[in-house]
């Protein structure tokens, strides 16, 4: 499904959903739900996000809709299960006037981590190892909370995340999309109801080859869009970037025997140490069963070998402090 036309979402601003959340401009829109700024009356205005199913939806049958709904009403329960500081709050849900239903929730200032990383590109720079680890961290015990209960992402991108300080002044990753999120169990995808072979649930990018082939899914699919993010911070590249530019091309490289990734983080990254190389390019094997146990594993083996890294640039500069002391 294509996404909401500008004029759809400009046509809702202003709109007061439930009496309540006043729609302030258009934040985004994917191919089953637009997400709006909002303003919460009731508590001092405060900024919310508001999450509602696609205005695309009220042309079709009713049967969709109603399918469509419950994803979104599951997808709210689900974030309201969750206890990690990774996700946001969901304050309300419910029904807008046309009978979409939507989701008010914590709105996640900051940039997402896909501008902080253009911003990055465009700069020609890298984050600090000591960052990437805290990122990749945080979202791995939330994503560890997921999988304890029963649950699989799907849809782990640097798009569905954002980045700020915390009023302590620490980073602080918020993410609030749990819409392609499945529950594990031994049925492939291809076997549920409106599965896709040509367009798999997820993003392409960050997807893992087994959910590129519509097989069995569990909690490695995470650590391997994970891994690809940790790649990508590390390297200014993603992990199939170099020869495949669409969606289609990347589905194809991931159903393929091509290697993962295309470029060794080792030629793009030579100043890493090897041990951090390692954890990532192991994350990323087409195999899960040569992954790490759980997504919690990987993280923490990352973060071991980044603090190495960044003690060895402090070891570098306290000889380079002590070289220009003695002159």
């Amino acid at each position: 499904m294509r996404r909401s036309s500008r004029v759809d979402l400009q046509a809702a601003l202003g709109q007061v959903v439930d009496g309540d959340f006043e729609l302030l401009r258009a934040l985004g829109s994917g191919s089953h739900a637009d997400v709006f700024l909002a303003q919460q009356r009731s508590v001092g205005r405060r900024q919310v996000a508001v999450k509602a199913l696609s205005y695309l939806y009220l042309k079709l049958p009713e049967r969709d809709v109603k399918k469509a709904s419950q994803a979104l009403q599951r997808e709210a329960e689900l974030l309201g299960r969750m206890r990690s500081p990774c996700y946001v709050d969901v304050y309300r849900c419910g029904t807008m006037a046309d009978g979409r239903p939507y989701i008010a929730m914590q709105y996640a200032e900051g940039m997402t981590l896909q501008q902080a990383l253009a911003g990055l590109n465009a700069a020609g720079k890298r984050m600090t190892s000591d960052r990437v680890a805290e990122v990749i961290g945080q979202w791995a015990d939330g994503l560890a909370e997921l999988h304890a209960l029963g649950w699989v992402h799907r849809d782990v991108t640097p798009a569905n995340a954002a980045v700020s300080d915390n009023i302590n002044g620490a980073m602080q990753l918020l993410t609030y999309d749990l819409g392609a999120a499945t529950q594990l169990n031994d049925k492939a995808d291809r076997f549920r109801v409106g599965w896709d072979k040509d367009n798999p649930a997820g993003t392409p990018a960050y997807m893992a080859p087994e959910q590129a082939r519509g097989d069995v899914v569990d909690g490695r699919a995470d650590q391997y869009s994970l891994a690809c993010i940790a790649y990508e911070l590390l390297a200014g590249s993603r992990v199939l970037g170099a020869g495949a530019t669409r969606a289609a091309e990347v589905l194809e490289a991931l159903r393929s025997t091509q290697a993962i990734p295309q470029q060794s983080l080792a030629s793009l990254r030579p100043d890493l140490p090897p041990s951090a190389i390692a954890v990532v390019h192991q994350a990323l094997a087409r195999d899960p069963a040569q992954r790490f146990g759980d997504v919690r594993s990987f993280a923490q083996a990352l973060a071991i070998a980044l603090h190495q890294d960044s003690k060895e640039q402090g070891s570098l500069w306290s000889r380079l402090w002590r070289r220009g002391g003695t002159r």
